[in-house]
């Protein structure tokens, strides 16, 4: 998360979150670091403008995620996006969009599944999806920029267009179609709030990852699920976080 002349980061499996603040003013830098600890250091003009490269993100062995254009790191014989850092959320380094990429990385049958990704951020898991061959894909989010960056970040990897970028509310889908697969990163008061409205967007046979949710959360977000009629098959962690993997049956009885 970041903003003008600030960044905020969570770090996965770290207590504590990293704030960057960025200003001309040396005496506001200071009575900062006096008031929450912390350094000051001056950036120079070069740093600013040529930023340190940044290691790519590698989702075991089977997708890679590059930030910048330094291909030294990469490794040529995985399959790759290029996802800047930027204002969209969603590099792959944060635990929660990991554990999605993961799992993606890990489904066997693209070539006839229609996917739907909910708060689509940067479109990272729309990209993947692309890239390991989904038939169909739709991405949501309620923020007009995201839409935008999403769309920009699919012309930096493919030639031509195929993801159909929505800018949507997560709790007004009962209109669009229903989905082979569907995964949704996102807050768990929204994942709560809209339970009903993304449990009717999964196909019956199909599937609805959800991540974003905090361990102590879990029981509250699993039982607004219970009630739409999905089974619940898994749960993985990774630090504090979860992802929740559903079904929902073929025929509901």
């Amino acid at each position: 998360m970041n903003g003008p002349g600030w960044a905020l980061t969570e770090r996965p499996n770290r207590p504590r979150i990293l704030l960057e603040v960025y200003t001309e003013q040396r005496d506001v830098a200071h009575s900062l670091a006096e008031r929450f600890g912390g350094r000051v250091r001056l950036l120079q003009a070069k740093e600013w403008f040529s930023p340190a490269p940044v290691a790519p993100t590698r989702i075991g062995k089977r997708l890679e995620i590059v930030h910048d254009n330094t291909a030294k790191q990469a490794c040529a014989a995985l399959p790759r996006l290029h996802i800047p850092h930027g204002m969209a959320f969603g590099s792959g380094d944060h635990a929660t969009t990991h554990l999605l990429l993961g799992a993606l990385t890990r489904w066997k049958s693209w070539k006839e599944t229609t996917f739907l990704d909910l708060g689509t951020g940067s479109g990272i898991l729309a990209l993947a999806a692309r890239l390991l061959g989904a038939r169909k894909i739709v991405a949501t989010d309620f923020d007009a920029e995201a839409i935008r960056t999403a769309r920009q970040n699919e012309t930096l990897n493919f030639n031509t267009p195929l993801i159909k970028w929505c800018c949507a509310d997560v709790s007004r889908l009962r209109g669009l179609a229903r989905y082979d697969l569907v995964v949704a990163n996102l807050f768990s008061g929204i994942l709560t709030e809209a339970a009903s409205s993304i449990g009717q967007s999964v196909a019956p046979g199909g599937q609805l990852w959800m991540s974003g949710v905090h361990r102590s959360q879990q029981k509250e977000v699993a039982a607004s699920y219970r009630h739409q009629r999905l089974r619940l098959i898994r749960v993985v962690s990774k630090g504090k976080w979860i992802m929740v993997q559903w079904e929902k049956p073929l025929r509901l009885t």
